[in-house]
Parts: structure tokens; C-alpha cells; sequence
């Protein structure tokens, strides 16, 4: 999915520029958009689609089978390559096996807040299950994990002042974590904004997004759209992989639709942002100091909400809530309050002060 890929981009671009030899392994869908960017791949596995991935999706049963598929094509390879280092991200269960079997080193790579860890209690023994397929064995909650999460959006882990002051402390799945700062997407070569972007004629824009999985919710985005569409505002609203934004109706002007659009290009250009809340747009956002509404689908979406929300840097309407006027309120609320940019300006400075994938790559390789 692009919310697994996008995430450990720039590592691969950093990996690469450095000299390296890299290898991304994905779905077959994502080959392109890899290419695009000069990266040889590897596709193993299901893709999405293939995976019957969206929403009402069982997402434990989803990562479970498609690791099983994609361990079955991988770990072959891996053994012709002989790779140093072997990094997946943390919902990913092949490249631990493959990282065991060739005797490389395992590195995760978080793609949002850390799972909680009772997430764990599910996952660890599917991924026994996929060591011993293989004659292998390893011990997953030891590898370096690179957290993309500033500060304020992490759950406080057990044994630190802050958890204690909370009294929410949590014990992490991998406590041996590395700050990587995250990126708001990568735009591939000769990516831009349509003129019609330029052409918008009020000086604040929102973007409102429900990503690229949970996009077929037509309703909720329908309401967001229409409802913002009665505010002094500039909607941008991406629509989705294969949508024809015709589909929404005729807009007035200050409205624009289309099926996608490179965030690193347009959120700098907004003021606030409706979403579904996953980690990508919710690093995007405040990567750009934006409040940030979220309407979370599933997934992870619930907790990113949740953080959001307590960071008071935003806030989150559960499915129930959304209404049109629900959404108008909370997004003019957004807008016209100063405590929610202050909160976002705190965690944009957080990600600025995390390292980038060039220097966190360069530790990567001096550690033992």
C-alpha cells in the first residue's frame, strides 16, 4: 500500500545516493512507482487488490496471509543476494524471516505511531509460525527500530517521567528505537500542482483526503466537501486512485477535485486539513505546522486520532459524528483558533529536530 511504501522512500533514496546496493521487494502495483524514482525491485507477494485489502478488512488476518504469499517468493531471492541488512516495516512479517535465514541484520521501519503492544500478542506467534517454516529462528522485538513519531504523538513507555506522570505508561514492542524524521511524500520526477491550484481564489486552502485505501467511503467525503465548500476557504480535495471526480457533481470555483495530488507539493500551500488520519497525511500535516481535523476509517486511524487529539493539535469526529455541520464546525474552530496552530508549530519543531534518512542511514552502518 502507498502508506507502507511512501514512508520508507527516502531511506531507499538515502540508501541509494550513499553507494549502496538496494533492493526494494513490494506488490507487483508498486513496481512502477519505484521505478519511477530509479530503484530496482522485487515483486513478491499479492499486491492490495490481489490481498482483498479495504475497508471491513480483518488487517490482522490481511498482514498474516499476505506475509505467509510473500515470504514463499522472498526469502529465495534474499538467499541468491546475500543482503547486509534487511529492513521492513513493522506490520511486515517476511523480511524478519528473510533477514533470519540469510543471516543479515533486521532493522524495522515504523511507518506510524509503534503498534501497541498488544499487537503483539497476535502477531509474534505468526511470525514463529513463518520461522519455523523456514528452519529459522530469531527474535523479532530485539531489532533497531527507526520511529517516525515525534514526542508529542508517542504513547508514553513504561519506566519513563512522562508515562509515570500520565499514569498511561505502555511497554513498547521494540524498545530499541532510532528517530528518523518522516517526509511528506516524495514527488517523483516531474511531478507538479495543476494550474488550477494557482488559480483558487480565496487565501486560505484546506485539503481534505481519505487516502488511498479507505478513498471508496464516498459519503463521508462527500459531506466533508459539501461542507467546507460554505466556508470564505479554497477546498482541495484528492478523491482517490481511479475515482473520476466528475463523480461528485459540478463544484463552484473554490473547490477543486481530483484523483491525486503530491502532498510534499500542496500542503505547504494549506492552511488545515481534513483526513482519515493515517500516518502519512498526519506527518504531512504537521511536518507543515497544520491543524489537522481527522475522520479516522479504521486501521490505525483510531489511535493516530486519539494522539492528534491529545497533542491538541487537532481534532477527530468518530464515524457517528460526521455530519456536514459537525465537519464546518470543527474545521472553522481549526482555523480561528490559536491553541491548534500552537500545537501543531510544537510538533513540526519536534520533526524538524528528528535526524533524516542520510544520517540514521549513516548510524545504521557504523553500528555492530
Amino acid at each position: 500500500m502507498f502508506g507502507h511504501v511512501n514512508p520508507m522512500l527516502p531511506l531507499v533514496l538515502a540508501a541509494r545516493d550513499a553507494g549502496h546496493d538496494v533492493v526494494v521487494a513490494t506488490g507487483a502495483d508498486m513496481v512502477a512507482k519505484l521505478g519511477g524514482h530509479g530503484v530496482t525491485t522485487w515483486a513478491v507477494g499479492p499486491t492490495h487488490r490481489e490481498a482483498g485489502g479495504g475497508p471491513g478488512t480483518n488487517w490482522l488476518a490481511y498482514f498474516a496471509d499476505t506475509a505467509r504469499s510473500r515470504a514463499a517468493d522472498l526469502v529465495p531471492l534474499a538467499v541468491d543476494w546475500k543482503p547486509d541488512l534487511v529492513i521492513s516495516e513493522d506490520t511486515e512479517l517476511a523480511g524478519p524471516v528473510a533477514a533470519a535465514v540469510t543471516g543479515a541484520r533486521h532493522v524495522v521501519h515504523g511507518i506510524g505511531i509503534m503498534p501497541p503492544i498488544q499487537l503483539w500478542s497476535a502477531l509474534g506467534p505468526i511470525l514463529d509460525d513463518l520461522f519455523a517454516q523456514f528452519g529459522t529462528s530469531g527474535d523479532h522485538r530485539a531489532a533497531t527500530y527507526l520511529e517516525l513519531c515525534p514526542p508529542s504523538l508517542q504513547q508514553p513507555a513504561a519506566g519513563t517521567a512522562a508515562g509515570t506522570a500520565a499514569g498511561t505508561a505502555a511497554e513498547r514492542i521494540w524498545p530499541d528505537a532510532v528517530p528518523l524524521r518522516p517526509v511528506p511524500g516524495t514527488p517523483g520526477p516531474g511531478e507538479r500542482l495543476p494550474a488550477a491550484v494557482d488559480a483558487l481564489p480565496f487565501e486560505r486552502t484546506v485539503h481534505v483526503t481519505l487516502g488511498t485505501v479507505f478513498h471508496d467511503n464516498r459519503n463521508v467525503l462527500h459531506t466533508a466537501i459539501a461542507a467546507l465548500s460554505a466556508l470564505p476557504v479554497n477546498v482541495v480535495a484528492t478523491v482517490g486512485p481511479g475515482v473520476d471526480p466528475t463523480g461528485f457533481g459540478r463544484q463552484p470555483a473554490h473547490v477543486l477535485l481530483a484523483p491525486y495530488l503530491p502532498h510534499a507539493l500542496l500542503l505547504p500551500r494549506c492552511a488545515a486539513v481534513v483526513s482519515q488520519g493515517g500516518a502519512g497525511i498526519m506527518f504531512g500535516t504537521f511536518t507543515n505546522g497544520l491543524p489537522h481535523l481527522v475522520l479516522p476509517q479504521g486501521g490505525d486511524q483510531f489511535m493516530n486520532a486519539e494522539a492528534v487529539e491529545l497533542a491538541g493539535a487537532g481534532l477527530a469526529l468518530h464515524p457517528a459524528e460526521v455530519t456536514g455541520a459537525a465537519v464546518t464546525d470543527r474545521v472553522t474552530r481549526l482555523l480561528e483558533g490559536d491553541s491548534f496552530a500552537t500545537a501543531a508549530a510544537t510538533v513540526r519543531a519536534e520533526l524538524a529536530a528528528m535526524p533524516d534518512a542520510a544520517t540514521v542511514l549513516h548510524t545504521l552502518h557504523r553500528a555492530p
